[in-house]
C-alpha cells in the first residue's frame, strides 16, 4: 500500500502537536511496511530536513520524502489561511497534480488545493484537522475573530474531503455538526511510543507537585492557572512548575513556582514529569493533546478540561475533568489534589500509566489506522 502525508511540518524540525502527530504516523507506517510519500516542511529547509536524519535505515526505506518551502506572505488579518492554500497549492504543483499513491492523508489544510482539483480517477484525501477548535469554546475577542475568519474554509475542507479523521469524543460530534455523514468520519486516537512509558516506581511527597507544559496562548489557560496558584498560595503547601516559552510578564514572581523554559529533550522532559504529581492542562480547546498522554505515560495524574477528545484520556480514576473556562472548578480541584492523601494519589497515578499503556501505543494504534485506510479502500 502507498499512502501520501501530507503536512506543514514534521517534529523535530517543526515544533507542535500536528507535527509530532505526523511524525509517528509516518514512522509506524514505514514500520509496517507500508510506503510513504512524505510532503513536508520546515522554517529553514536543511540537508538534515531533507535527508529525515529523525528516522531510521530501515525507516527510510519506506519513506520518499518532497521538501515544499512554505511560501512567504505579508501579516495581515487571516493571512495564515492565504498561506495554508498557497502552501496547498505548492504542494499540488511540486507533485505535479495527484501522486501515484492509494491514499492521502492531508493534515490540516494541506489537502486545500487537492480537493478544489479533486476528480473521478484521484485517490481518495482523508483529511486531519486534529482539533476542530474553531468550534469549541473561545478565549476571548481575539480568538473569535480567529474562529470566523477559518469557519468557512474549514468547513468547506471537510465537505469536500473523501474522509475525516477524529481523535473520537466531542470531535466526533464537531464533525456531524458541519453535515459530515458516520461513514466518512474515521476514528482514530492519538498515540505516543513506548519508549515515553516509565513510570514503574510511582511515588509521592508530602507537597503536592503541578506541572503545565506548553507554549504561551490564551486559550491554553494559563491566566486561569495564575489566578488559581496567586490565591492558594499563601493557604496551601504546593510547587508548581512551568515548562515552554512562557512571557516573563505572565511569569508569577512566587517562591513555590519554577520556570524551565522549552525543553526539547525526550530525557529532560520526562525527568521533570516524573517528579510531578499532576499534569494541569486546562484549555478552552483541544484535540487529543500529545501533553497529556506524555504526562500519564510517566506517572502524572492530570487535571484538564472537557474539550476535545481529553474525556477518552482523564477520568476519576486517573485525574479530574472539569468545565472548560471555569477558574473555580480549576482551583477546586487543585485543592482537592493537593489535600488528596497519598494512596489515593499513588492509585491515580499508576491508573494514568496503566490506561496509556492499555489503549494509545503507537504499535496497535498504527494497526488500526491501517486497518481502517484497507477498509475504505476496499469499500
Amino acid at each position: 500500500m502507498k499512502v501520501a502525508l501530507l503536512t506543514d511540518g514534521i517534529w523535530p524540525y517543526v515544533i507542535g502537536g500536528m507535527q509530532k502527530h505526523s511524525y509517528f504516523l509516518c514512522k509506524y507506517l514505514a514500520k509496517n511496511q507500508v510506503h510513504v510519500l512524505l510532503v513536508h516542511t520546515a522554517a529553514k529547509i536543511t540537508e538534515e530536513v531533507k535527508n529525515l536524519s529523525c528516522f531510521t535505515a530501515e525507516e527510510k526505506k519506506y519513506i520518499t520524502p518532497v521538501t515544499v518551502e512554505k511560501p512567504r506572505v505579508s501579516s495581515f488579518p487571516g493571512h495564515y489561511i492565504y498561506q495554508s492554500w498557497l502552501y496547498s497549492k505548492k504542494i499540488y504543483e511540486t507533485l505535479d497534480g495527484f501522486p501515484d499513491v492509494d491514499f492521502i492523508i492531508a493534515k490540516g489544510m494541506t489537502g486545500w488545493y487537492f480537493l478544489r482539483k479533486k476528480h473521478a480517477g484521484s485517490p481518495p484525501v482523508a483529511i486531519n484537522i486534529h482539533g476542530y477548535e474553531f468550534m469549541q469554546k473561545k478565549a476571548g475577542l481575539r480568538m473569535q475573530l480567529e474562529t470566523l475568519l477559518l469557519r468557512y474554509p474549514l468547513t468547506q475542507i471537510n465537505r469536500r474531503a473523501d474522509y475525516v479523521f477524529s481523535y473520537g469524543g466531542k470531535i466526533t460530534g464537531y464533525i456531524k455538526k458541519l453535515g459530515i455523514p458516520a461513514n466518512k468520519i474515521i476514528e482514530i486516537p492519538a498515540a505516543i511510543e513506548s519508549e515515553w512509558m516509565n513510570a514503574e516506581n510511582v511515588e509521592v511527597k508530602s507537597e503536592r507537585r503541578f506541572l503545565f507544559i506548553g507554549r504561551y496562548e490564551r486559550r491554553k489557560g494559563i491566566e486561569e492557572i495564575n489566578a488559581a496558584i496567586a490565591r492558594l498560595a499563601g493557604e496551601y503547601r504546593f510547587s508548581f512548575a512551568f515548562v515552554g516559552p512562557i512571557p516573563d510578564n505572565k511569569k508569577l514572581l512566587l517562591p513555590n513556582v519554577v520556570y524551565h523554559g522549552t525543553i526539547r529533550n525526550r530525557e529532560d522532559l520526562q525527568a521533570i514529569l516524573r517528579q510531578s504529581d499532576v499534569l494541569v492542562c486546562p484549555s478552552y480547546s483541544e484535540g487529543m493533546p500529545n501533553v497529556i498522554l506524555e504526562g500519564m505515560a510517566n506517572g502524572c495524574a492530570v487535571i484538564a478540561t472537557d474539550v476535545g477528545a481529553v474525556s477518552l484520556l482523564v477520568n476519576e480514576n486517573n485525574g479530574w475533568l472539569i468545565p472548560a473556562a471555569d477558574g473555580k472548578a480549576l482551583e477546586t480541584a487543585i485543592v482537592t489534589a493537593i489535600t488528596a492523601n497519598s494512596e489515593e494519589m499513588v492509585q491515580k497515578k499508576r491508573a494514568a500509566y496503566q490506561w496509556i499503556a492499555g489503549k494509545f501505543l503507537w504499535p496497535d494504534v498504527s494497526q488500526k489506522l491501517i486497518g481502517a485506510i484497507k477498509q475504505k479502500l476496499c469499500s
